[in-house]
């Protein structure tokens, strides 16, 4: 107990000291960045609570006249809804789906498009393989598409000035939101065991203090496809038990997570293409092992803060759609991870 107390206090002055030099130089340490898993860790999710109330005084939300959109009428029931289903779920499936022709549109880019290969477990890490997927013959589980791509993607554009997305994420930071992790990758039946590095085995994300993803499945989804999987529950404070967190930011076997939880909380997402699922990935989550086919998922992040891991700059250029473009003016600091305007 004692050294617990001792390594929360050591956690708590490096986070506090990686926050002032963030607040002055916009870039997160190295060192704070561990601090913060740290005590994640350490007091189960409630420093991450106490930092998420701190960030929420300061980024008042803002005000959405017009948050109708991809995802519904986003009225105030509605709205009240999601949050409290994402709240004590830790996940939400809207009923509405991305419209198939962007379905179409985004698997014709994914199939025509170069992407580059992730390293399997016991891969020599080296150069990235690039190459187009090809569903017929894939030579890799995970297949992953570049953010700067992405971001000079139409559909993408489109999404991004959707307001709807923003309002639920907003709702549920209690803070502005920023979008600031947009990837989008396929899972390949290569291989006939789970990868670890394809994420295919139970974790939890801690890039940043609090953060809401939206994954939207552009392929139709069953069990044998790898549907994303997730521990409902398991997002919140204390949600996750402490045996397991002792392991660190680690990956977990299905064995360990089924041996922790009952078996109702383990959700699997079998869904048609389109389908939108609103999730906190704090929670336990994996995609399932492919047996079959293949699945693609595009994913956007929003978070309270840029505070946290680092990603790979990429840009939002001058050749936008005029949606997005106007929405970039009316609030730049949603869209401030990929404008080169400090905030």
């Amino acid at each position: 107990m004692f050294k617990n107390w001792i390594r929360g206090l050591l956690y708590t002055a490096k986070l506090i000291i990686g926050l002032a030099i963030y607040v002055i130089s916009k870039k997160t340490p190295a060192f704070a960045y561990q601090a913060m898993v740290g005590l994640f860790c350490l007091t189960k999710g409630y420093s991450n609570d106490v930092l998420s109330k701190i960030i929420g005084y300061i980024k008042r939300p803002y005000r959405f006249s017009q948050p109708n959109g991809l995802l519904g009428n986003m009225e105030d029931k509605r709205r009240n809804q999601t949050s409290s289903k994402l709240r004590e779920d830790g996940y939400y499936i809207f009923e509405n789906r991305l419209p198939k022709e962007i379905c179409d549109s985004l698997l014709q880019y994914a199939t025509s498009h170069v992407c580059a290969m992730r390293p399997m477990d016991g891969d020599v890490l080296g150069k990235p393989v690039h190459t187009k997927y090809h569903r017929e013959a894939p030579q890799a589980v995970r297949y992953d598409f570049d953010t700067q791509d992405l971001l000079n993607n139409r559909d993408v554009q489109n999404i991004f000035a959707d307001m709807s997305f923003a309002v639920v994420a907003q709702d549920y930071l209690g803070a502005r939101p920023i979008i600031d992790v947009t990837s989008m990758w396929w899972h390949t039946n290569f291989s006939d065991k789970p990868d670890m590095d394809a994420a295919q085995y139970y974790h939890f994300d801690m890039d940043r203090p609090k953060w809401l993803k939206f994954f939207i499945y552009l392929t139709d989804v069953e069990t044998t496809n790898g549907p994303h999987t997730f521990v409902a529950g398991s997002h919140k404070s204390g949600g996750i038990p402490s045996g397991l967190l002792k392991k660190g930011y680690a990956r977990l076997t299905d064995d360990e997570v089924k041996h922790q939880f009952e078996e109702k909380n383990i959700i699997e997402f079998n869904a048609p293409s389109g389908t939108i699922i609103a999730e906190d990935t704090r929670g336990l989550h994996k995609g399932k092992h492919v047996e079959k086919g293949d699945r693609l998922i595009l994913q956007v992040q929003f978070s309270n803060s840029l505070f946290g891991g680092y990603y790979k700059k990429a840009s939002l250029g001058s050749d936008l759609i005029a949606e997005l473009k106007n929405k970039t003016k009316q609030f730049p600091e949603l869209y401030s991870a990929y404008l080169d305007r400090k905030f």
